[in-house]
């Protein structure tokens, strides 16, 4: 499979993870299910990032890729420590089980956006829509607002 179907996959892997939200579907099978693609999604973020590290690609997209892969580690512990807070009889507040799933739901969130843009980036890249050079409406050098190189 090329780098970018593995991108997109990416991104397809995390809205079906999205969308299979224990607490809506409360079921073992969900669960395993849930489980299951965030295992998927956590594979795919470290060889996607292993993939475009290597690759002649701009610095930006390796580090949000990286970024992304860090991302999946952090949510598979939160997604952890989630499921010992939910299921586990530790007589613990039931309010800390809330805040971590807003964290794991933040964390998602995040790594999909992340996702988005590298795939978008590196498509756009691979298909040359982007180019070096000044664009056309960008003011002239020296003029108010113009970057400094």
């Amino acid at each position: 499979m090329q780098l970018w179907q593995r991108l997109y996959m990416m991104i397809w892997l995390l809205m079906f993870d999205f969308l299979l939200v224990p607490h809506l579907f409360p079921s073992k099978i969900i669960l395993g299910l849930h489980v299951l693609l965030g295992v998927g999604t956590l594979a795919l973020a470290n060889a996607n990032a292993r993939a475009l590290a290597a690759e002649p690609v701009p610095a930006r997209l390796k580090r949000i890729s990286r970024t992304t892969a860090n991302l999946a580690v952090a949510q598979a512990v939160i997604g952890l420590i989630f499921g010992v807070l939910k299921l586990a009889p530790l007589h613990l507040p039931s309010f800390l089980a809330t805040i971590v799933a807003v964290f794991h739901l933040l964390v998602a969130l995040a790594m999909i956006t992340q996702a988005a843009s590298v795939a978008t980036a590196y498509d756009m890249r691979d298909e040359q829509e982007l180019v070096d050079g000044p664009r056309k409406d960008a003011p002239p050098p020296g003029a108010k607002g113009a970057k400094a190189d």
